[in-house]
C-alpha cells in the first residue's frame, strides 16, 4: 500500500515545526533566566560575604583601638579593612553609632573598575536587571571582662597588682620567698601578697570566674602544682593571659574561698616550683630560686579578642572585644 501525502499533510508538518520552535524559544528564555539566577545570585552572595568580612574586621579593629584609647581616625580604619577584604580591593565603608563601648561599621559595593555603587550582573540583564547594590553591617563592643576562664587556675592578691609596673616575682601564699606587701580587704582582713590556686575538679588547672560580685570561687590550699598545671604553664610561657585579682579571701583547707575583684592581664615570663622551673633567675630584681615557689611576670594593659569572656566587670587595665551583631 502506498501512503499519499498531500498539501494538507505538508501544512500540518510545518505547523508542528513552528510550534516546536516557539516551545524552544520559550524554554531558552526560561533557561537564561535560570542561569541568571544561579550565576548572578552566586556573585551577589560572594560579594555579600566579602562585604560582611570587611565590616566585621573593621568593627573589631576600631573596637580594639578604642579599647586601647587610640581610635582617632575611625573612617580610615574602616576603609582600610573594607578594601582589604574585597577581592577587587574596593568597597565603601561608613562608621556610625560610635559610643564609649561600641561601634557600627557598614560596608557597600563599589565597582573596582567603574566606581559604581552597584555590582554589574552578567546574565540578569536578559530579565531587565542590570546591577544590584549589596551592603553589610557589623557592630563590635568592648569593655572590662566580667566572666570567663582563668586559663591558669590561680588568683592574685590585690597588693601585687601594679598595672604596667616592673617585672616581679609573685610567690604562693605562705612561701618563704613571699611578697612583702599587704592590703586590707573590705571586711578588714589583712591580705598578704602572693597568689593562690583555684579549685579545679576537672584536673585541667583552669576555673571559670565571675568578677565584681559577692559570688565566691573555691580555693586550693596545696603547695604542689595542681594536676594539669605543669603542661599548661609550659604552653603559656611568654604569653599574656587574663587572670583574676581577688578582693577578699577566707576559709581554710577545703573550705578556702576567694572573692574576685576583677581581671588583669599578666605576661608570664617564668616560674619556679619543685622540680619544674623556667627563667626563674633571668630578670634583674625578679629572682625566684631555692625555697621560693612562684611565678615571674608583669601586669600590663591589654586588649583581648577571647570570645569566652563576657563584658561588664571592673576596669583593671584589661578589655575584651567582641562582635555583637
Amino acid at each position: 500500500m502506498r501512503w499519499l501525502r498531500g498539501r494538507a499533510g505538508r501544512t500540518s508538518l510545518r505547523d508542528e515545526r513552528g510550534a516546536v520552535g516557539v516551545i524552544i524559544a520559550v524554554a531558552m528564555v526560561a533557561l537564561f533566566g535560570f542561569v541568571a539566577i544561579v550565576i548572578d545570585v552566586g556573585a551577589l552572595y560572594a560579594e555579600r560575604g566579602q562585604l560582611q568580612n570587611g565590616a566585621d574586621a573593621a568593627a573589631l579593629a576600631i573596637a580594639q583601638d578604642c579599647a586601647d584609647g587610640t581610635c582617632t581616625n575611625t573612617p580610615a580604619t574602616a576603609q582600610l579593612f573594607a578594601n582589604a577584604n574585597a577581592n577587587d580591593s574596593a568597597a565603601r565603608a561608613t562608621v556610625s553609632g560610635l559610643t564609649t563601648s561600641s561601634v557600627t561599621v557598614s560596608t557597600a559595593t563599589v565597582d573596582g573598575e567603574t566606581g559604581a555603587g552597584a555590582l554589574a550582573l552578567s546574565f540578569a540583564p536578559v530579565l531587565g536587571i542590570d546591577s544590584k547594590a549589596v551592603a553589610a553591617t557589623a557592630t563590635a563592643g568592648w569593655g572590662s571582662p566580667l566572666t570567663g576562664p582563668a586559663v591558669i587556675g590561680m588568683t592574685f592578691a590585690p597588693c601585687v597588682f601594679a598595672l604596667n609596673g616592673a617585672i616581679q616575682v609573685i610567690s604562693m601564699h605562705g612561701d618563704s620567698g613571699g611578697n612583702s606587701c599587704t592590703s586590707t580587704s573590705p571586711s578588714g582582713q589583712v591580705l598578704p601578697g602572693g597568689f593562690g590556686w583555684l579549685k579545679d575538679n576537672a584536673g585541667q588547672c583552669q576555673a571559670t570566674v565571675t568578677a565584681g560580685t559577692n559570688t565566691t570561687v573555691s580555693g586550693s590550699t596545696g603547695v604542689s602544682l595542681p594536676p594539669g598545671c605543669q603542661a599548661l604553664l609550659s604552653s603559656m610561657a611568654n604569653e599574656t593571659i587574663l587572670l583574676p585579682v581577688y578582693s577578699d579571701r577566707g576559709g581554710t583547707g577545703a573550705s578556702a574561698f576567694y572573692k574576685i575583684r576583677g581581671w588583669a592581664a599578666f605576661r608570664l615570663l617564668g616560674w619556679n616550683f619543685p622540680g619544674f622551673s623556667y627563667h626563674n633567675a633571668t630578670y634583674p630584681g625578679a629572682n625566684c630560686k631555692g625555697s621560693c615557689k612562684g611565678i615571674v611576670g608583669q601586669f600590663i594593659s591589654f586588649v583581648s579578642l577571647d570570645d569566652r569572656f563576657t563584658r561588664g566587670g571592673p576596669n583593671l587595665g584589661t578589655s575584651v572585644v567582641e562582635l555583637t551583631r
